[in-house]
């Protein structure tokens, strides 16, 4: 009785320093051991010698490593390592933190128990509440009546309640008798439930999403995600189209060594009636292969173009004519370099029995290399293609090209001179050909600046370059009628033409306080034109051109005059016709970096196509994100899309409502999704980056 007197009369800060080295001493592990000293602080401490526990009162701390229990009142046995803690109950370790008011612990163990509690997972963070929480292992808890959801606040934005919960880090939540609430409105009733709890990526189903498209119907996208390895995963799509079919997918993702990586993709509609099976088929690959061989992979093959139709989401899927699958190897060294290659192309809108392919193709290369210490270099370009169609001209061809090029500088002014010779050899279903051709080409440049100091507040230098340029290209005219015709590169017109360009640059210059100095080109001005000395008939293969010897004037601007907005220009200009452009490209835009951007896109192609791209993003409404793009077809004022998008997205859970208007086929789409839970893609754009 004396000495649980002495114990209540120590002073806080004397019981601090006492208590804390005894017990770490007392709980000292035995060699060998990995258990840690424990250390327990309290307000007051009295020791029980008979049962041998501690009686800790206000302000009371257990630690032990990297684990803090703090409560209200607390029994510790040292000899079990057992802990009951009552009031203000606050548990912390590296990875959780449990809250109660009531908690049973063995340190030893690693089980115990808290009543009326609440876990707190940091990463990915998620609460879980129940009236009883029981600590089943080092990583793994149960709860009974529990509520589980990844928002803050005492009334979360969704919950899912549950008779019973088996949460285990850095593996699943498993709930039985689910019901899901927004709020507190019940919605959702489940039997059963599973929900990732894990830092990396975790295997399992992915948020479904809907909607209704006038050409593909009631639209279900499904997904399930499985993680093979580290540097592996799989995605398995299944998609429920009520007038086309059921969708079914593949996509697996790969990454091998310091950089081989890469994606395959298939995708298979069972037709409904009246509409026939479509597939696809897309394989996406880089990197090197033992030996220094470059290897890649640029594979898209489907089986007709109503796929594109159904599933393309951009211009440049659902307009294809045609497909182009590549796989090529090379490998450089020195000044050499060694590439093979096989392509495949595929027309939609027509047989393809005509179509040319190259199977396979090789080509060989000496780059530019100075002979001795002289002024001129040598190089050669050779290449090997076998043609192949099921129906038409077949055949060979291989092209040799040596190249001597001299390099000289008469003061400002470079001069770079290069003779060539082209011999083509053939050999078809129509006979072998060869043929010769020399060619020949000058080229003068300089490069005059001058900087300029403006003493701006954000600009205190600009520099203007002027970059002028006249090329003279001259190969003879020669009849090239009896080889043959597999492309256009089989006919090389002759051309005796003068070009000549001006480059116009301004580059900023800024310092910062920190004396950190930023270069910036805010304009670039290109103005070229071709002049034909001698005109000549074009072989009908060959690019058509004008009849004139003057040809377009060539304009390309590209303007940054800040940081957050761009105007890119290109265009030809006929400078004696009646109308005048020709073609005019431009695109701009500005963006602050916040969420919100607008860009514009204008397309002119004389006698062609005229049509208008817009794009606006706005996060002005956060947490609501808006999002309006719209291609327009000048020529008959026609609507070629309109595609509306529309984010909310709360801290731990975001709505997504999409709809497009493509070719008189009108879409909505549906998704929520939960934070941690993911959200799916659209069935024919499989396409995550690795």
């Amino acid at each position: 009785m004396k000495q649980r007197a002495i114990w209540r009369r120590l002073t806080l800060a004397g019981c601090l320093l006492v208590c804390s080295v005894q017990l770490a001493f007392g709980a000292k592990p035995e060699r060998g051991s990995s258990q840690e000293p424990v250390q327990l602080e309290a307000a007051e401490l009295v020791f029980d010698q008979a049962s041998g526990t501690y009686l800790a009162e206000r302000e009371v701390v257990l630690r032990q490593g990297e684990k803090e229990l703090r409560a209200d009142r607390l029994r510790w046995k040292n000899e079990t390592s057992e802990a009951e803690a009552f009031g203000n109950v606050h548990f912390i370790d590296p990875d959780v933190e449990l809250f109660g008011d009531e908690m049973f612990l063995n340190l030893a163990s690693g089980l115990g128990q808290i009543v009326n509690g609440r876990i707190l997972v940091r990463e990915p963070k998620f609460h879980v509440f129940g009236s009883t929480i029981a600590k089943t292992g080092e990583r793994s808890y149960r709860v009974e009546n529990g509520t589980f959801t990844s928002c803050d606040g005492p009334v979360p934005s969704w919950k899912f309640t549950a008779r019973e919960l088996d949460v285990t880090l850095e593996g699943y939540a498993w709930a039985k008798h689910v019901k899901f609430y927004i709020y507190d409105v019940p919605v959702l009733y489940l039997p059963f439930f599973g929900y990732p709890v894990k830092t990396e990526r975790q295997s399992g189903l992915l948020t479904p999403s809907v909607g209704y498209s006038d050409k593909r119907g009631t639209q279900l996208f499904m997904s399930y995600y499985q993680v093979i390895a580290r540097n592996q995963d799989a995605t398995l799509y299944l998609d429920y189209l009520s007038r086309l079919g059921l969708g079914k997918g593949l996509e697996y993702r790969y990454f091998f060594g310091h950089d081989n990586k890469g994606a395959l993709k298939g995708y298979h509609v069972n037709g409904f009636s009246g509409y026939d099976d479509r597939f696809a088929f897309d394989w996406r690959h880089r990197g090197t292969l033992p030996g220094q061989v470059r290897l890649t992979a640029d594979v898209d093959f489907i089986s007709n173009r109503d796929f594109f139709a159904d599933f393309g989401e951009a211009a440049g899927e659902y307009n294809k004519d045609k497909t182009t699958s590549v796989i090529a190897a090379s490998r450089h060294w020195a000044k050499n370099n060694l590439a093979g290659q096989v392509k495949y192309t595929k027309d939609l809108e027509k047989s393809n029995d005509e179509t040319l392919q190259r199977l396979p193709e090789l080509r060989f290369a000496l780059l530019k290399r100075r002979l001795w210490d002289s002024p001129f270099y040598f190089d050669l370009d050779t290449s090997a293609v076998h043609f192949w169609r099921k129906e038409g001209l077949k055949g060979a061809r291989l092209k040799l090209r040596p190249a001597l090029t001299g390099v000289f500088r008469l003061g400002g002014v470079v001069v770079t001179s290069e003779l060539g010779y082209r011999e083509r050899l053939y050999t078809s279903t129509q006979g072998g050909e060869r043929d010769g051709l020399f060619d020949f080409s000058t080229r003068l440049s300089s490069r005059l600046a001058r900087v300029y100091a403006v003493g701006g507040k954000t600009v205190d230098k600009v520099q203007h370059v002027l970059q002028p340029e006249v090329l003279y290209r001259y190969r003879p005219f020669e009849d090239q009628s009896d080889l043959p015709q597999f492309e256009v590169e089989d006919y090389l017109s002759g051309r005796n033409t003068i070009s000549y360009g001006l480059v116009n640059r301004l580059v900023a210059r800024s310092e910062a306080a920190t004396g950190q100095v930023d270069y910036r080109e805010f304009l670039y001005l290109r103005l070229a034109q071709e002049f034909d000395v001698e005109e000549s008939a074009r072989h009908p293969l060959a690019p058509q051109g004008q009849d004139r010897s003057f040809s377009d004037l060539r304009v390309e601007l590209i303007l940054r005059p800040a940081r957050w907005n761009y105007i890119d220009i290109d265009s030809r200009y006929d400078t004696s016709g009646p109308d005048n452009f020709l073609t005019f490209h431009v695109d701009t835009g500005l963006e602050d970096q916040q969420g919100n951007a607008l860009s514009l896109r204008y397309r002119y192609n004389k006698d062609a196509l005229e049509y208008l791209a817009a794009k606006l993003d706005l996060a002005l409404l956060k947490p609501l994100y808006l999002s309006y793009e719209n291609r327009h077809s000048l020529q008959g004022g026609v609507n070629l899309e309109n595609l509306v998008s529309l984010e909310y997205r709360a801290p731990c859970w975001s709505f997504y409502l999409t709809y497009r208007n493509r070719d008189g086929d009108q879409e909505v789409t549906v998704n929520f999704a939960l934070a941690g839970l993911g959200r799916t893609a659209h069935p024919g754009s499989h396409r995550q980056p690795l």
